[in-house]
């Protein structure tokens, strides 16, 4: 009891200012403070799960339960039993009714932490900020755009795969117990079809990484399923009708850390072991569309992607780490533009293309000058570079990420590509 007022007492003066600066002030007064510490575990650590919303919290149970001797005792309890029976909810009711008995704000404090959901308007990163290691992290890989550095992917081997309009979903089965985050860490309730299944066929203390959607998913445009998923993952109670579309995965120990030496295929070898010995109705396994180091499978399987309604594909590093951050391991490729333009000019190639076509200038909005050096196969390079007479002035599909204007205000591409050459066309079509 005394300890739940002390952090009572912190909690109002955290919260007396907005101030990120004054917050962290407040942290560094109470730094040393294990009590403090104790509590602010309890409500930050996203791996502490006691299996109690406030809708259980508040459910009438007819079963015998007595209070515990303290919070600590209540919340090491909860922790070993999470799965939220009558007999949790009875205990934390009959510790609330004590609590509040004496000090009924320092009730409202611990149903607040019993739910995991205090708000004191600081994030855990501020807090290891002044409190080093006091709360484990819980970070996911973020891919980059591949079209702001598309020349990382050349020369390395890298597998495609379908990019999912979904929700990320992270499922952590360990020691026997499953459950369910989203990208921030917090956590997903009433998954019970996933829960079942992950729970029979999953290896035991191992985390899978993709992302959730509906379970009839290849039935709808991505968008549309998306919003039905989250509709379902949203609402209150237990949830039917999604599944997790699989990504990528490792060891609980990788996890829990935030490292995980294992490259790409080596993760990726994992889960095909566990995804082919079984049968699954609510995981599925994303399928690899291309493996190799021929870029030019980048735009093709995008537009094969596009054309199926599907928001895109990710590109996958074979040889990199997970990381645990936003990185160039894991790049996004979404839809692109085409515009018809006419070429008015070519470059000779450096290096490897030295003495053939480096690339082609094609005539742009206003006049501007677009050079254009992807898209073309060796053969064509060749061809167009020793018969420039035939190719120039015609008019050539360009296909584009975006338009962007330069430094000096001229119009250009954002990673523009050969497509193709429109015989049928005599004029550009911006």
């Amino acid at each position: 009891m005394k300890t739940l007022q002390h952090f009572n007492e912190f909690v109002k003066e955290i919260t007396a200012s907005a101030s990120r600066k004054y917050k962290q002030e407040v942290l560094t007064k109470y730094k040393d403070d294990e009590v403090i510490q104790k509590y602010l575990k309890i409500n930050y650590d996203p791996y502490l799960v006691f299996g109690i919303s406030e809708k259980k919290l508040h459910k009438q149970v007819s079963c015998v339960a007595y209070p515990a001797d303290n919070v600590f005792d209540l919340f090491y309890w909860l922790e070993k039993h999470n799965t939220g029976t009558d007999a949790a909810i009875k205990m934390c009711q009959e510790t609330l009714a004590v609590i509040a008995s004496k000090d009924q704000e320092a009730a409202a404090l611990l149903e607040e932490l019993i739910c995991k959901d205090l708000s004191i308007g600081v994030d855990s990163k501020t807090i290891n900020s002044v409190m080093p290691g006091l709360i484990p992290t819980f970070d996911v890989q973020l891919a980059n755009k591949y079209f702001d550095k598309p020349e990382y992917v050349e020369g390395k081997e890298f597998a495609i795969t379908t990019k999912i309009d979904g929700g990320r979903i992270i499922a952590i089965k360990e020691n026997g117990s499953v459950s369910f985050f989203t990208r921030a860490g917090q956590r997903y309730e009433g998954l019970v079809d996933l829960e079942k299944e992950m729970l029979n066929r999953i290896p035991d203390n191992f985390v899978l990484d993709g992302e959730i959607t509906l379970l009839d998913y290849k039935n709808y445009d991505s968008k549309d399923a998306y919003k039905q998923a989250m509709k379902i993952t949203r609402a209150d109670g237990e949830k039917h009708g999604v599944k997790m579309l699989v990504f990528d995965g490792m060891p609980v120990a990788d996890w829990k850390t935030q490292y995980c030496p294992l490259s790409w295929s080596a993760r990726r070898k994992t889960l095909e072991i566990i995804f082919t010995k079984d049968t699954y109705v609510y995981f599925e396994l994303l399928p690899v569309l291309y493996q190799g180091t021929d870029t030019s499978k980048i735009t093709e399987l995008l537009d094969a992607e596009i054309a199926r309604k599907q928001e895109g594909v990710m590109i996958n590093i074979c040889d990199a780490k997970y990381d645990f951050k936003r990185t160039n391991s894991l790049l996004k490729v979404k839809k692109m533009n085409t515009l018809d333009l006419q070429i008015i000019g070519f470059e000779e190639g450096s290096g490897r293309l030295t003495g053939t076509l480096g690339a082609i200038l094609v005539r742009y909005k206003d006049g501007n000058v677009v050079k254009v050096g992807s898209g073309f196969t060796d053969g064509l390079r060749e061809e167009i570079w020793k018969n420039q007479g035939k190719y120039l002035d015609t008019i050539c599909e360009i296909q584009y990420f975006e338009p962007t204007t330069n430094q000096d205000g001229g119009k250009s591409l954002r990673f523009p590509i050969f497509k193709d050459f429109r015989t049928d066309k005599t004029e550009a079509d911006f």
